[in-house]
């Protein structure tokens, strides 16, 4: 019970940002974008603690390292947890300004949350076992959307932020690959 703490953190820091967005808007419509923004920016950490997580034990073979990566799943269903947060509170955004048209259902937005409640439904040791080695491209498919989506270029401060910390992340994967492939030289499967 104790190594999921992680999905309950991602839960509470979802409900915290959820609240504060709430708490400090002057009118509803400005709360809710709050929320919305805050819930986002709330997962991202979430997001990085799993990506990185195995790159990290490969990289930095120490007892934490180890401990995270066996608890990946755990940080992983904590950011989903904060994320589809962020969906309900972006929903609510945009329902009350009247901002759903039909073609909104085609968005890379939806297609990211449909990727990550699959992962989310596939978070198993039965599933991995059902889908095989399709489990990993999944999974490994849908870590790398989201850090495109969070990594994306921006001009704010808080997106240029992101992007740096993507592109951190990005390169301790490589580094990973990188020291693996170097062990096992027939290895040459994508970080």
């Amino acid at each position: 019970m104790l190594k999921r703490w992680p999905t309950g953190l991602g839960i509470v820091t979802g409900l915290i940002a959820l609240s504060f967005g709430l708490l400090c808007g002057s009118m509803p419509d400005e709360k809710w974008q709050l929320a919305a923004r805050w819930t986002g920016r709330a997962s991202f950490p979430l997001f990085i603690i799993t990506f990185v997580a195995s790159s990290l034990a490969t990289l930095f073979p120490k007892p934490w390292t180890r401990r995270l990566l066996q608890r990946r799943r755990w940080w992983g269903l904590g950011f989903a947890a904060c994320f589809f947060i962020h969906l309900f509170a972006l929903c609510v955004y945009n329902w009350r300004i009247d901002n759903f048209p039909p073609t909104s259902l085609l968005s890379p937005g939806v297609l990211a949350y449909t990727l990550l409640l699959a992962m989310v439904l596939t978070s198993n040791a039965t599933s991995q076992r059902v889908l095989g080695h399709r489990w990993k491209w999944l999974h490994r498919s849908g870590m790398w959307v989201f850090l495109l989506i969070f990594g994306r270029p921006g001009t704010s401060l808080v997106a240029i932020v992101y992007m740096l910390v993507s592109l951190a992340a990005l390169s301790l994967r490589l580094a990973a690959w990188w020291k693996t492939r170097q062990k096992h030289p027939r290895s040459l499967s994508a970080p």
